[in-house]
């Protein structure tokens, strides 16, 4: 799925490897937050999913910015440690040196490369889940899971990504890095839910006086 030559790999799911690198999770994520803070002031029937109709001050607007780029900022930490504990091998690597793996399992392939270039950086966790998880699990707290919301980014000016809730955008993050030959799944599906936890203890201990 991961290969730049891929017979398997569909267009939708190249257009979407594409976009989720064509910037970084916090922009993105950022754009698309100030996108629903905007549709709620304006939209009375925009429903917040826990607490009723979606009626915010700017002080409520600020706080949600604050809490997710705290949340997103914790999760590169978490995510960085990780990946300078474990330094996991990429696909790139991985695959043309399979026969080295000890795994039997596995069989070499040297002339494989991935669809676009491979992150200078250790492979395990995923750093776009981790980032996106963070930021999934306080968006959803905030507006509800199942918002219906359209992702954008300026790189790729008049491609769009539409999604009828967080989770279904948090595996399309997920399997985009796949697709792009980046990574395993493993370090997708850990780093999205090491995103997510950091996120939770965040809006749990949010904002406490410190005397």
């Amino acid at each position: 799925m991961g290969s730049a030559t891929s017979a398997t790999r569909t267009p939708d799911q190249t257009v979407a490897s594409w976009f989720w690198a064509s910037g970084t999770a916090s922009f993105i994520w950022n754009t698309l937050a100030v996108s629903l803070i905007d549709r709620s002031k304006s939209d009375d029937d925009f429903e917040h999913e826990s607490h009723g109709k979606n009626h915010r001050s700017s002080l409520d607007n600020a706080r949600l910015l604050a809490v997710l780029n705290v949340a997103i900022a914790d999760a590169a930490i978490g995510c960085w440690e990780a990946k300078y504990i474990y330094t996991f091998w990429r696909p790139v690597t991985a695959i043309p040196l399979a026969s080295t793996d000890g795994n039997p399992a596995t069989t070499e392939d040297p002339g494989w490369t991935p669809l676009f270039a491979t992150p200078a950086h250790p492979e395990y966790p995923s750093g776009h889940s981790c980032l996106s998880g963070a930021a999934g699990a306080v968006l959803a707290d905030s507006f509800g899971e199942k918002t219906h919301f359209t992702v954008e980014s300026d790189l790729m000016p008049g491609v769009f990504r539409s999604f009828k809730s967080f989770s279904s955008a948090l595996e399309e993050v997920k399997n985009a890095r796949i697709f792009a030959g980046i990574h395993f799944r493993t370090a997708c599906e850990v780093g999205t839910q090491l995103g997510a936890n950091i996120a939770r203890f965040i809006l749990e201990n949010k904002f406490q006086r410190v005397d």
